[in-house]
């Protein structure tokens, strides 16, 4: 006979420890949350981020001797009336009914060790009960596929959840209908790959979308009713003003979704029907930081690599808000880690966080504007400096300084194009002399989505084809257009890909730019030099079936 489910949970924390996997102090303090949830102390630690998805379930199986539930395809829907079950019971006790084999009912569980819910479903179904243990994430996914539009309808109270680790820390603030709908929101973000969530109020209710590879879609419309709660518990997380409603403010926190701690930086506004508030999520571990990873061109990756090896000047990334210019930036950083070089970074905000980086975050109301950290960085002997972005007369100057006095300078600025960095400086104040001096080249580039694996191929259209000579592309023939699965959601896309341009400047390009050239003789150069343009690029990702040409004349025309 099994041992009692107390008896095998003490033994799980306790192995745990002998392993090392956990620190006796995070046991503390989840022991404390559990006694005010009623959660198992394992699963508050994988809720505080101290236990992955993963080696919970491993341990599940191994104490409960029980398999690992991998979710390929779900088999065929059981009738919950003949099972004599509740959608209710299911959800509280995170319970998926699979399949009957052999006269046993098989079920993916969240908890392996609920005996009392194990029994529930004995008795309810007339049937002996094989577990295999589910992974929260893989279980609320097949869960909600399975049940779809029953399931949303469902409003348990389900006191093993996240939703009550959130209740239970509000301190009161905040109705736990506003909590969990922040809660299931950014767990979907999470399982969509959205990179923000919008909760926007109006007269008559309160609408969630969410931003996924650039779109934005409706998630759910609730009443408004909770639109006061759900924008105070995000307030409380992020350690914002509870009582200022009048004017915007920004924060940071973090959640913890599939065990994993994922950052998310935190704005609000005050709207006529209350206040909005928008999530941008940053999760590192989603975002490629490596430079063959980003999906650039080989001739542009090739420039990056060329322009991180430079031993001085200053090198430009640009292109419009949230064509990924910080994920790029970013990725250049990485290759110094290991590094013996000392790399200074001023941003606004600091996205994500680097070992080998000493990042500042810019604060322009308490003084702490670009050009000041960039002055305080000149006296602390750095190698690289990365400028979040170039945006005043003040900081050009700086960074120019910088770059003519020894030190690689890597910084964003907005511009159309990679040699419209040029003017852009110069209408800033910078001499041409002193931009001869320490430009060193720059990147342009755009995101667009990528198509997924259920694509199909097509012939261009005569409006696509003109496009494609206008900009000196070869004819275009074969292309490819969005159709739709379950994998893309139906929508025909699945993420987004950067097209770009880039090029370095040679000594005769920095004569021209010296002798104040106009743009048009300088870019004949830079193609003579192997600029290939964004619309030339994203036009060769249409034909390989990467996007569609519809996407790069958006892109482009933007």
């Amino acid at each position: 006979m099994n041992k009692p489910a107390a008896a095998r949970r003490a033994r799980l924390i306790e192995d745990l420890l002998d392993q090392g996997r956990v620190d006796p102090s995070a046991i503390s303090r989840a022991e404390l949350v559990s006694l005010r949830t009623g959660q198992p102390v394992e699963q508050v630690l994988n809720q505080l981020g101290e236990l992955s998805d993963d080696e919970l379930a491993e341990q599940y199986a191994r104490i409960a001797d029980c398999e690992v539930w991998e979710p390929r395809s779900l088999p065929a829907k059981l009738d919950l009336t003949d099972l004599g079950v509740t959608l209710e019971f299911l959800r509280r006790v995170r319970v998926l009914p699979l399949e009957i084999r052999n006269g046993a009912l098989i079920c993916a569980a969240c908890d392996p060790l609920d005996d009392e819910a194990l029994a529930g479903l004995v008795f309810a179904t007339g049937r002996p009960v094989k577990v295999m243990t589910a992974r929260a994430a893989d279980w609320r996914r097949a869960f909600d596929e399975r049940f779809g539009m029953e399931a949303a309808a469902v409003d348990a109270v389900d006191e093993r959840r996240l939703e009550r680790e959130i209740d239970q820390v509000s301190d009161g603030l905040v109705e736990g209908g506003g909590a969990r709908l922040v809660a299931e929101a950014f767990e979907e973000a999470i399982a969509v790959g959205a990179s923000d969530i919008h909760f926007e109020p109006r007269r008559h209710d309160l609408r969630v979308r969410l931003r996924v590879d650039g779109r934005m879609v409706d998630y759910r419309v609730v009443p408004a009713d909770l639109a006061a709660p759900a924008v105070s518990r995000i307030k409380v997380i992020a350690n914002l003003n509870l009582g200022e409603k009048r004017l915007p403010q920004d924060g940071r926190t973090s959640f913890v979704i599939g065990g994993k701690s994922v950052d998310v930086r935190v704005a609000t506004s005050p709207t006529v029907f209350g206040e909005a508030a928008v999530l941008r999520i940053l999760d590192r571990s989603a975002v490629p930081l490596e430079l063959e990873g980003l999906g650039l061109a080989p001739d542009v990756t090739e420039v990056l690599k060329r322009a991180g090896r430079m031993p001085h000047g200053i090198f430009l990334v640009t292109g419009p808000t949230g064509s990924g210019k910080t994920t790029t930036l970013y990725a250049l950083l990485e290759t110094f880690t290991g590094s013996p070089k000392k790399v200074l970074s001023v941003e606004d905000p600091v996205e994500y966080h680097f070992e080998h980086v000493s990042q500042t975050q810019a604060a322009p109301h308490l003084g702490l504007t670009f050009a000041a950290a960039l002055r305080s960085f000149l006296r602390q002997d750095p190698d690289i400096i990365l400028v979040g972005e170039i945006r005043d007369p003040e900081t050009a100057a700086v960074a120019i300084q910088a770059a003519m006095t020894g030190h690689l300078v890597l910084a964003s600025v907005h511009a159309n194009d990679a040699l419209a960095v040029l003017p852009r400086l110069l209408d800033m104040g910078v001499e041409p002399y002193q931009l001869a001096a320490a430009f060193r080249g720059a990147v342009a580039q755009r995101l667009v989505r990528k198509l997924c694996a259920c694509r199909q191929p097509r012939i261009a259209s005569e409006a696509e084809i003109v496009f494609a000579a206008s900009h000196g592309a070869p004819p275009l023939g074969q292309v490819f257009r969005p159709v739709g699965c379950a994998r893309c959601k139906g929508s025909g896309f699945k993420g987004r890909a950067p097209i770009a341009e880039a090029f370095l400047a040679d000594d005769e390009v920095l004569r021209q730019i010296a002798d104040r050239r106009p743009v048009d003789e300088i870019a004949d150069k830079a193609r003579a030099l192997g600029l290939r343009s964004v619309a030339l690029d994203g036009l060769a990702k249409a034909v390989e079936g990467v996007t569609t040409p519809d996407e790069v004349m958006g892109a482009v025309h933007d």
